[in-house]
């Protein structure tokens, strides 16, 4: 059997139009299911202590679409384009509001975590914990809050390290005019894994350096050194210098 589509005058074979059947009954029962979840997820979010516009938002919706979609597959030469169909479609849905700090713009700036699954009344956020195990709503509220309390602690680290940083610079180029000194990203090895540690280097003209550890009370110490003219020599000029070292 063949329905024509008087708008547009496309014929619908009756498989296709069980197909169109099929798509909108697919999308209004996921919009049904995805928005008894949503009530679910907030619920269980404000049992456990989170309080709506402070720890999360919810801009969950439901809407009715009309749009042309496409069904059916290439493969098997089954794919067809259905024009005006109209479904319940949904949109938005529940953001952990927590905050982190921006080093380019030194502040503190809010975050929105809108990735996370829920299942069986726990919650999978890596975002908030590091890794993929599910914890109890309780147990992510506290992660939140820290995330939020670490923001302002990292921000204050970071400028007191920035304070440090330009005063040992400053000291370093009143005494040594002739280098160049900057602080750089150096990394640290740790068995087979590396960090990453903020340095100052003090570079002379002749690619000498010294690279320098920097406390928060703006001292400095040696990290590491490197002499441009020992990097020079070969196998034979450099075991005669160090047989000569203690003459």
């Amino acid at each position: 059997m063949l329905q024509l589509d008087l708008f547009e005058g496309v014929i619908l074979s009756q498989e296709q139009q069980e197909k169109v059947a099929r798509f909108k009954e697919d999308k209004n029962k996921n919009a049904k299911n995805s928005s008894l979840k949503n009530q679910q997820i907030e619920g269980t979010l404000v049992e456990a202590g989170f309080v709506k516009g402070v720890d999360f938002e919810n801009t969950f919706g439901t809407k009715v679409v009309t749009r042309d979609v496409e069904l059916g597959y290439s493969f098997n030469d089954t794919n067809f384009t259905a024009q005006d169909v109209t479904y319940t479609s949904t949109f938005g849905g529940v953001s952990f509001l927590s905050k982190r700090y921006d080093k380019e713009l030194d502040k503190v700036v809010d975050r929105s975590i809108n990735y996370f699954d829920f299942q069986g009344g726990k919650f999978e956020c890596s975002s908030l914990t590091g890794n993929y195990r599910k914890i109890k709503p309780t147990t992510l509220l506290t992660k939140l809050q820290e995330q939020r309390a670490n923001a302002e602690i990292i921000m204050e680290h970071k400028r007191r390290t920035n304070f440090a940083f330009a005063d040992a610079i400053d000291d370093l180029r009143e005494k040594f005019p002739t280098a160049s000194v900057f602080a750089f990203d150096d990394y640290d090895r740790y068995g087979r894994n590396y960090s990453t540690i903020q340095r100052i280097k003090a570079e002379f003209p002749n690619g000498s350096y010294v690279t320098f550890n920097v406390g928060l009370d703006g001292e400095y110490r040696m990290a590491e050194k490197k002499d441009a003219e020992f990097r020079k020599m070969d196998m034979m000029q450099t075991l005669e210098f160090f047989a000569n070292q203690n003459k």
